[in-house]
């Protein structure tokens, strides 16, 4: 258990709040677990009322210095002045249950991140350290498939295949999600699932793939080609590695920034050679225990680029039936520089293969 962590949540707590979300039953108690909610209430003048850590779970959990208990007796820890508080992530089912079960019980559904979330948007050391981690198993399967793609016959599958596969042998617990390799016409689809497609040269292959090491994810993506670069992919390619440079810049300029000041940003660039309609998806998003967490880097967003926070820089055009280009790397935000994990080249010319 990160006493730290949920002593810090109940001195910014109102009311008392319900946390279901495994990554984030994770983050507080340090443990996974199958079935498990977590009720944690504020603290009275600082100090720490009984039952205020309670889980609540179905009596197979123990964790030490927990009172544990069953869902349905969750109303016996809440005052009659009190109210629970739950999000987005619960279930219509679950929040009649809970009413059906304590009807004196008056409880608040909140549709939105609830407060864990927002704590783990910026991240500790230890964790950017495990980041960190989980980055450097990408970069070695990015040299192993460098040479693995070259072979004849490679095909989307089969390489998507050599990535998870390549990736769990060098330590990671488990993909991030179903790795991407997008070929020609295909690499116009941002998520493509894999198919017996051969890979072609002079086509442009969006290779997008992560990890999760000790719990925490990486994200990352190279366009390559076999051979050559067509020229109008050529173009195409260099513009969103100005996109991706520019925005990497311009998060480290030391200021306040929000998601939509970098999303706004890469737009700004890929005007210039009029791809911005080609660029279909936000630039990119915050990176931990889910491989999409917050901060959002999308249009609108309102939320700020904070010190330690690790998030996603990801600018993509995909042109219909000719193909597509993305470049992706985790990156962090350290004394108001923007760091990259890992420092694999995004030049056109060491992605010709």
């Amino acid at each position: 258990m990160n006493i730290s962590r949920i002593q810090n949540l109940q001195t910014n707590i109102e009311k008392p709040i319900l946390i279901k979300k495994k990554e984030n039953l994770f983050y507080l108690l340090g443990r996974a677990f199958e079935y498990g909610y977590l009720l944690l209430k504020p603290f009275s003048n600082k100090q720490t009322q009984k039952h205020s850590i309670v889980f609540l779970g179905d009596g197979l959990e123990k964790i030490e210095g927990i009172h544990s208990d069953i869902l349905k007796n969750v109303g016996m820890y809440i005052e009659p002045k009190e109210q629970l508080e739950v999000f987005g992530e619960f279930t219509y089912a679950e929040v009649k249950y809970i009413k059906r079960k304590n009807p004196k019980l008056k409880v608040v559904v909140t549709v939105a991140y609830d407060p864990v979330d927002k704590m783990r948007a910026v991240k500790e050391r230890g964790e950017i350290a495990l980041v960190k981690k989980s980055m450097q198993i990408v970069e070695k399967v990015f040299l192993k498939v460098k040479k693995e793609i070259k072979k004849p016959g490679m095909t989307e599958e089969k390489l998507a295949a050599f990535i998870r596969r390549t990736g769990l042998s060098l330590g990671a617990e488990d993909v991030s999600f179903p790795p991407i390799v997008a070929s020609g016409a295909h690499a116009a689809t941002p998520h493509h699932i894999p198919d017996g497609t051969k890979l072609k040269k002079g086509e442009s292959i969006i290779l997008d793939f992560g990890f999760k090491y000790k719990g925490y994810c990486s994200d990352f993506t190279r366009t390559v080609f076999l051979g050559f670069a067509p020229q109008k992919l050529r173009e195409a390619y260099n513009s969103v590695e100005k996109a991706y440079t520019e925005c990497i810049v311009f998060a480290g300029s030391n200021q306040k920034i929000t998601g939509n000041d970098l999303y706004q940003k890469a737009v700004e660039t890929l005007v210039e050679k009029k791809l911005d309609k080609y660029f279909i998806h936000s630039l990119g998003h915050g990176t931990g225990l889910e491989i999409h967490e917050l901060p959002n880097l999308s249009p609108n967003s309102k939320e700020e680029i904070k010190e330690g926070s690790v998030f996603s820089i990801e600018p993509g055009v995909y042109i219909p039936k000719l193909g597509g280009i993305r470049i992706e790397d985790l990156v962090y935000l350290e004394k108001g520089i923007c760091k990259r994990f890992i420092m694999i080249p995004t030049s056109l010319a060491t992605n010709i293969l």
